[in-house]
């Protein structure tokens, strides 16, 4: 059997029956849900019998359903490549580009999917709310991306921060209460100084949500996960498209944001903005 059982399931969709693709469909729908439900549970979100789930199992090539939850947790935590093009050394300019910009239609066809509505309201409404809301994120990836969810919040009034050294991620979410939110962003959902500051904010009451892949511990301690497509290893001949997977859940959260805010709100945000723009240089950016 495939290690990678996600391309496998998805493949095999047209060729199973009408109740074993239900299963499939609520499988690649919530991969976290599908790791920890029972057979009953998963059964009564597919809309279909028990036994049709068992045959689902079986016919992706696992024993049962015991042995299919332990290999699509397998696939989630050595990331199963949503990448759909592979790049060779060889390849000129032309082939480049096209390669590159189907990775990332691909990649944001599947962030698209995957993004649970009703998660992305409850995350900004949790933020809209919030007395303050602490972005976090480690490295040129998530950290990267932590401060660019920070001048989102901060354009539209937020008191915001965004930490990505591992010391003042613990010491700012140590500072956090009831009223405030963690905005805790790493595409792994393993590193061990944005998951311990997790741990340390929801101690003292703060809510947390979460960017992230589903299977990851970061999403199963969040209140509200935002589930990305979990991801391939980079090379140097890989189109780098998870940045631009966490970037738009960010332009997505922020917008939705923006929606709760009031007229006078939008305004100020609006009158800020049209201040920066008059001191600028003209020619610079």
């Amino acid at each position: 059997m495939s290690d990678n059982l996600i391309p496998k399931i998805r493949g095999a969709l047209d060729t199973l029956r009408p109740a074993e693709r239900k299963v499939a469909q609520t499988v690649l729908a919530d991969l976290d849900f599908a790791i920890h439900a029972s057979i009953g549970a998963l059964a009564i979100r597919a809309n279909v019998s028990e036994p049709s789930v068992t045959r689902f199992c079986r016919a992706i090539g696992c024993e049962g359903l015991r042995q299919f939850k332990v290999q699509l947790a397998h696939s989630l935590a050595v990331g199963v490549p949503y990448q759909t093009v592979t790049i060779d050394k060889d390849d000129d300019a032309a082939t480049l580009v096209h390669k590159v910009c189907d990775s990332i239609s691909a990649a944001l066809h599947d962030v698209r999917e995957r993004t649970d509505p009703a998660a992305l309201d409850a995350a900004a409404g949790l933020i809209a709310g919030a007395r303050r809301v602490c972005c976090i994120g480690v490295g040129s990836g998530s950290g990267v991306v932590a401060q660019d969810a920070f001048l989102r919040f901060l354009r539209l009034d937020i008191a915001a921060t965004a930490h990505s050294d591992g010391h003042l991620q613990r010491l700012a979410s140590g500072m956090l209460d009831a009223n405030d939110v963690l905005f805790a962003i790493s595409l792994s959902g393993r590193s061990p100084e944005v998951n311990d500051s997790v741990r340390i904010a929801k101690q003292r009451g703060a809510r947390i949500i979460a960017l992230t892949q589903a299977g990851t511990p970061l999403g199963w301690d969040a209140d509200v996960p935002l589930l990305l497509p979990p991801s391939s290893a980079a090379t140097p001949y890989s189109p780098g498209v998870s940045r631009l997977m966490q970037l738009a859940v960010i332009d997505m959260l922020a917008i939705a944001v923006a929606l709760r805010q009031e007229p006078g709100v939008l305004e100020k945000a609006r009158r800020a903005k049209a201040e920066v723009e008059r001191t600028q240089v003209p020619g610079r950016s």
